[in-house]
């Protein structure tokens, strides 16, 4: 009689342990996301501008929702110059080849519906990418690729770049806290599955400020962390772009106006 109580009670304790989470995953609210750029190569007088919009997902979806039906302009504003950004495809718009001011700040309108996103900055400076040469050095994962780079930074105090390795989102930022208006060189591992099938990587160098620098290292942060069940979620990260119809709306991405150089390594060797 002993051995049935006992066999009843640990039925009932198992039962009684189990609890049903429920995870809500409707996704009602949906954000906008824009990447928005003017850049122009150090040795011209001539910009370009490139605009991305979409808008957010839900978390399990693979579908990128983009708006392919929103006004883009750009206002010079020393001149009250604008120009118009034409769409072509997945929520692409874009304008080549316009006269740059560098002196003057550069004004991002874009309106949607009920909405008018706006942001305005000022042209960064970069400096020149002296060299990019690929490494020697062994690494614990033979998939990695060492990148060289070396720059000669501007002599002015707080400087602040973007390095970009190709075009699948290799990505790091510099400061010139220690290296102030000297040739510097440093290393970057690239895994060898993003470089392209020609051989050839491009290496892109961007002047940037203080909040855009910020703002990418937040992101490459998030990017390159290993989420594990007890880690921290990753956090919303909002750029320098607003909704001027509603203050309550939340915009991801950012718009930067920065000078860049470019640097073709070829003839890359992969074992």
């Amino acid at each position: 009689m002993k051995k049935y109580f006992l066999l009843l009670f640990l039925v009932i304790f198992n039962f009684g342990c189990e609890k049903v989470i429920e995870i809500d995953l409707n996704f009602n609210e949906e954000n906008y996301v824009i990447d928005a750029k003017i850049n122009k190569h150090v040795n011209s007088d001539k910009a370009f501008s490139e605009v991305r919009i979409s808008k957010s997902r839900p978390y399990f979806s693979d579908l990128i929702e983009y708006v392919i039906d929103a006004n883009v302009k750009i206002i010079e504003k020393q001149t009250g110059n604008e120009y118009i950004l034409n769409h072509f495809d997945e929520g692409f718009y874009s304008i080549n080849s316009f006269d740059i001011v560098p002196e003057s700040e550069y004004e991002l309108v874009i309106i949607h519906g009920n909405n008018r996103f706006i942001s305005t900055e000022k042209l960064t400076k970069s400096s020149l990418i002296d060299n990019v040469v690929q490494g020697q050095i062994n690494t614990l994962s033979d998939d990695l690729i060492e990148i060289v780079t070396t720059f000669t930074d501007k002599p002015e105090l707080d400087n602040y770049y973007l390095f970009e390795y190709g075009k699948k989102g290799n990505l790091q930022p510099a400061r010139d806290l220690y290296i102030n208006g000297n040739s510097f060189t440093f290393s970057y591992f690239i895994d060898k599955n993003n470089i392209p099938q020609n051989r050839e990587l491009i290496v892109r160098m961007e002047g940037i400020d203080y909040d855009y620098f910020k703002y990418m290292i937040q992101i490459v942060i998030q990017t390159n962390t290993q989420n594990g069940p007890f880690s921290t979620p990753p956090a919303p990260i909002l750029g320098n772009i607003i909704n001027s119809k509603n203050d309550d709306s939340t915009v991801f991405g950012y718009f930067k106006v920065c000078e860049y150089d470019e640097f073709i390594l070829k003839n890359i060797f992969i074992e």
